[in-house]
């Protein structure tokens, strides 16, 4: 009995000791969420700010401990917080909708699990575009044991803003704007062409009929190095400073070089990786990097972070003393001659491509078990001008789940078929990205697939449940690229269930324009989402002549469409109408329809830009009924909003006046 008694009191003091050391080793942050003036450059705009900060406040934890973590919502409108690159519980990964409940206006939730790794991470929030607005912030996880000594540990955090919402950011694209190319004088044209030798590489691409080339959608107000444009981080001469790089841009990669010499690359993603030189770093959407770097001597030596399509960049000035060294220029890109397939093959020192060849972990990575293989093939597909991107041709309302099952190896063949980068982000899991490693290839969270480039990462299936899969690119996410990575066999918690079609939203974005001339005035008005089109065309001679088309368009890809509706000219005459819009080589729009009398019309329209400002467009049409109608005119773009036309008309005759978009 004794023997007994003497059992369960040890047992209880290895009790209350194991509580009071898990306790001890709780980690607990309270991050409040809240709208905030911001201003950057002398422009003061709405944001999202995390404790009062953009970023918010780095996160440190060491391996092994319990986060704990108490998210405040003082906004009027829901949020989350994702924790990009943790491995941790499905319930704690953030995504409202899919893991975890929205945090609704005015109330707290608290995350909770265990820290299994060590590393240079971040977090942010996955609800709408406020990541955006400044709902991002870094993660730093301390090894139980250090593997470099360094004199100096730094969070570097990148990000893009722009002084615009968001949401007008989104609807801008979706209306097929070419407002921001104009804005960072890279949109093409006829005379860049001929400048850049280039004409023959122009042409090539009007005929196969793709859309210019563009590195990033969005013209960018400023960027960031830790929420400023110039960050400073004080260090002596001769002394190593180690930067934990974060990229939480919304849509720019950068390119990083240090004025005072090469970059040691130690990790990448939050693993070591065996250390290696670079001069000039291309670091992805949502990829971390942390390199070591040694001030050479007396100055500030400055680490510049250059927006890949070269329309900005950013400034960590790292040292003391009065003398800035800066870093070199990155030269812009030829947007004419990026073009096929010879676009991915880009990697001279000057622009290199992500350094994956050179990423070897530290550990051996491959899979050594025999269970099952399960490979996915995904394209990733989309049309810039609509602004739809996707999977397999499929946005994520249309086919939303990608199936695996537990103890699975998986294997993702990532073909990207347009011509724009894609930050590939899965949650929850880390990924091998076959190289030249073999065995050894790097495990990573996010990775790069270039224009027209290929990308193979594999996976041990180890979870259960849902996890996102998706294109970091926050406005490619918001047009459709995602995925579920659903576990066979499990279940949605109870209170995901009813809510859980909030993920598969399809909005709606209105936008319109008219020619206002002094002979007439045309115009459109049209709605759309994914697939949907409802469009009122007119035309209107101010002695009362006039056309106009309400109809429903159904989009199938970038060169087909098929619509219905109803045409008059005649207040006491309405048609029925059929038709199907079909792009030409040379990016020619060709129209066909037959009416309810049996008449039909067929018609083209083509736009050519002649300099960054002036573009001429012309369009003929053929009817059976009145025949031959044309038009011919000219533009000079001013603004987003606002361009000087003339044009002669065969009906209206000529004039000339103002398109205003809206």
């Amino acid at each position: 009995m004794r023997d007994k008694l003497e059992l369960r009191a040890f047992s209880l003091i290895i009790f209350f000791s194991w509580q009071v050391y898990a306790d001890s080793h709780v980690r607990e942050y309270q991050l409040t969420l809240a709208k905030q003036t911001v201003t950057i450059q002398n422009r003061t705009t709405d944001g999202m700010a995390i404790n009062d900060s953009i970023p918010g406040p780095v996160l440190h934890f060491t391996e092994g401990e319990l986060a704990r973590i108490h998210v405040t919502n003082k906004m009027e409108v829901e949020t989350s917080i994702h924790w990009h690159g943790l491995l941790l519980p499905n319930r704690e990964d953030g995504v409202p909708y899919l893991t975890t409940p929205p945090i609704q206006p005015h109330t707290t939730y608290t995350y909770e699990f265990p820290i299994k790794q060590a590393g240079t991470y971040w977090y942010h929030s996955h609800t709408g575009l406020q990541e955006q607005q400044g709902i991002y912030g870094a993660i730093v996880i301390h090894p139980r044991q250090n593997r470099y000594q360094v004199d100096h540990d730094q969070v570097v955090v990148l990000s893009d803003w722009t002084n615009e919402n968001p949401e007008t950011v989104l609807r801008t694209l979706k209306r097929g704007s070419d407002y921001y190319p104009f804005k960072k004088n890279q949109n093409q044209h006829v005379m860049g062409a001929l400048k850049h030798r280039a004409l023959g590489a122009y042409l090539r691409r009007a005929w196969e009929r793709m859309p210019p080339m563009d590195i990033s959608d969005v013209a960018y107000d400023a960027f960031l190095s830790n929420g400023r444009v110039v960050h400073k981080v004080m260090a002596e001469a001769g002394q190593r400073v180690r930067l934990r790089l974060v990229n939480a841009g919304a849509s720019t990669y950068f390119y990083l070089q240090f004025a005072g010499g090469p970059m040691q690359v130690i990790a990448s993603d939050g693993l070591d990786v065996e250390p290696f030189e670079v001069d000039r770093l291309l670091i992805a959407i949502a990829e971390t990097y942390d390199v070591i770097i040694k001030v050479p001597g007396s100055g500030q030596y400055e680490l510049r972070a250059t927006a890949q399509d070269g329309s900005g960049f950013t400034s960590t000035f790292i040292g003391s003393g009065e003398k800035k060294i800066v870093a070199p220029d990155v030269a812009k890109p030829n947007l004419y001659t990026l073009h096929g397939s010879h676009h991915h093959h880009m990697s001279d020192s000057e622009r290199p491509t992500a350094p994956y060849d050179k990423l070897k972990s530290i550990h051996k990575t491959s899979f050594d078990d025999s269970n099952p293989w399960r490979e996915v093939h995904l394209k990733l597909t989309g049309d810039m001008e609509r602004y739809i991107w996707s999977f397999n041709n499929k946005v994520l309302h249309e086919e939303d789940i990608i199936e695996i099952s537990k103890g699975e190896k998986v294997r993702f063949i990532l073909d990207n078929k347009t011509m724009m980068h894609h930050p590939i982000h899965l949650h929850g899991h880390f990924f091998r990205v076959a190289n030249r490693h073999g065995a050894y290839a790097p495990l990573k969270h996010t990775v790069d697939v270039p224009p027209l480039g290929r990308r193979v990462i594999e996976f041990a299936a180890t979870e259960d449940k849902d996890w996102f899969f998706h294109c970091h690119v926050l406005y490619h996410m918001k047009g459709g690229m995602s995925r579920i990575v659903h576990y066979e066999g499990s279940t949605i918690d109870e209170d995901l269930a009813p809510i859980r079609g909030e993920l598969f939203s399809n909005p709606w974005y209105f936008w319109g324009h008219s020619h206002l001339l002094s002979q007439m005035t045309e115009g459109q008005l049209r709605g759309a989402n994914t697939r949907n089109d409802f469009i009122v065309n007119w035309e209107w001679g101010y002695d009362d002549e006039y056309e106009i088309e309400g109809l429903y368009q159904r989009y199938f890809h970038r060169m087909f469409k098929v619509f219905g509706g109803v045409f008059s000219s005649d207040v006491d005459h309405i048609v029925g109408i059929v038709g199907v819009d079909y792009t030409l080589p040379f990016l020619i729009e060709a129209r066909v329809w037959i009416d309810s009398e049996a008449d039909i019309r067929a018609g083209a329209a083509q736009e050519i830009p002649i300099t960054r400002h002036l573009r001429t467009r012309g369009e003929v049409e053929y009817d059976t009924e009145t025949k031959w109608e044309w038009a011919a005119g000219g533009e000079i773009y001013l603004h987003r909003a606002i361009s000087l036309i003339g044009q002669y008309h065969s009906e209206y005759g000529a004039g000339a006046g103002i398109d205003v978009r809206f």
